[in-house]
C-alpha cells in the first residue's frame, strides 16, 4: 500500500504559504522592483522543499523521482539568479520558463493521480492559467506582466498546498464511508 503524505505537513505548508501570500501582496511593489532576489530566493525555497519532502516522506522509495530532479533544477536556477548579473527582462524570462516547467509537471501529476476530481480541477485550472500568463511574460517581459505573474503567485501559494490537503481529507472521508 502506497504511503500517503501527511495531512499535518500539508496543513502547516498551507498556513505558511498563506502568510507568504499575504506578505507578497503587501510588498508587491517592492518585490517587483527587486524581482531577481525574490524569485531567486523563491526558487531556492521551492527546490529545497521538494527535495526534503521526498527524502523525509519517501525514505526508501521516492514517490515522485522527477520532483527531486525538478528540485535540483530550481536550486541551480535560484543560485544562478542570485549570483549572476542579469537584466530585468532576463529575470522575467527565467521566471516564466520556471513557471511553465512547474505547471506542466503539475498537470502531468494531476492526470496520473486523480483521486478526487474537485481539487484536481482547481489545480489544473490554476496550472493552465499560469502557463498562459507565463507565455505572455516570455513574449513581453516587463513590470506589467511581472505584476500579473506576482498576483498569480498569490493564488498558487494558496492553491498549491491546499490541493493535496483537500485530496487527503476527501480520501479519508471516502475511507470512512
Amino acid at each position: 500500500m502506497e504511503e500517503r503524505p501527511h495531512i499535518k505537513y500539508h496543513a502547516i505548508k498551507l498556513g505558511l504559504f498563506v502568510i507568504l501570500a499575504i506578505l507578497v501582496f503587501v510588498f508587491r511593489v517592492e518585490l517587483v522592483e527587486n524581482l531577481k532576489y525574490f524569485i531567486g530566493g523563491l526558487m531556492l525555497l521551492y527546490g529545497l522543499e521538494e527535495i526534503l519532502y521526498e527524502i523525509i516522506y519517501s525514505r526508501s522509495h521516492l514517490l515522485h523521482k522527477d520532483k527531486v530532479y525538478l528540485g535540483f533544477i530550481e536550486l541551480l536556477l535560484g543560485a544562478a539568479m542570485l549570483s549572476v548579473p542579469m537584466s530585468y527582462e532576463s529575470v522575467c524570462i527565467i521566471w516564466a520558463t520556471w513557471s511553465i516547467l512547474r505547471e506542466a509537471y503539475e498537470i502531468k501529476e494531476i492526470f496520473n493521480e486523480i483521486k478526487n476530481i474537485v481539487p484536481k480541477i482547481l489545480s489544473a485550472t490554476e496550472s493552465a492559467v499560469i502557463i498562459v500568463f507565463s507565455i505572455l511574460l516570455l513574449i513581453e517581459p516587463g513590470e506589467h506582466h511581472a505584476m500579473i505573474h506576482l498576483y498569480l503567485l498569490l493564488a498558487e501559494l494558496i492553491i498549491s498546498p491546499l490541493t493535496p490537503l483537500l485530496d487527503e481529507l476527501l480520501s479519508k472521508k471516502k475511507e470512512v464511508e
